[in-house]
């Protein structure tokens, strides 16, 4: 079963999604700042990573470089934002599977992450 970590500050996301992924055969973990979901990252050792860029209390662009310098080839990162002061390539560059515009389609995030799996599975 793979796991999934979902980082957001708004609640109601974080429940949406770990519906979303629940039902789709994931184990699901929340965090909802990126210290939080820092620490979620060294005792779990998800697959997975799915985190709004812009947060309090530390955002997705400084859990992406905690993870990196944690372990450079897993979990693999998405980024998610409705605004952001990185550029998507300055956050790919730093490590990031992808970054998605909010509003996010689940199914089409759920694809994303699938992808990224199957690919890791492979390599």
């Amino acid at each position: 079963m793979p796991k999934i970590l979902i980082v957001d500050d708004e609640v109601d996301i974080c429940e949406m999604m770990s519906f979303s992924f629940d039902s789709q055969g994931f184990q699901t973990f929340i965090a909802h700042d990126a210290a939080q979901a820092f620490e979620i990252v060294k005792d779990q050792d998800p697959d997975l990573v799915v985190s709004d860029i812009r947060m309090p209390k530390g955002g997705g662009m400084k859990l992406l470089e905690d993870i990196k310098k944690h372990n450079q080839a897993r979990p693999k990162v998405f980024l998610i934002t409705g605004y952001s002061d990185r550029t998507r390539e300055e956050a790919i560059a730093a490590g990031a599977e992808d970054v998605l515009s909010k509003p996010i389609k689940l199914q089409a995030l759920i694809d994303h992450v699938n992808r990224a799996l199957a690919a890791y599975r492979t390599a």
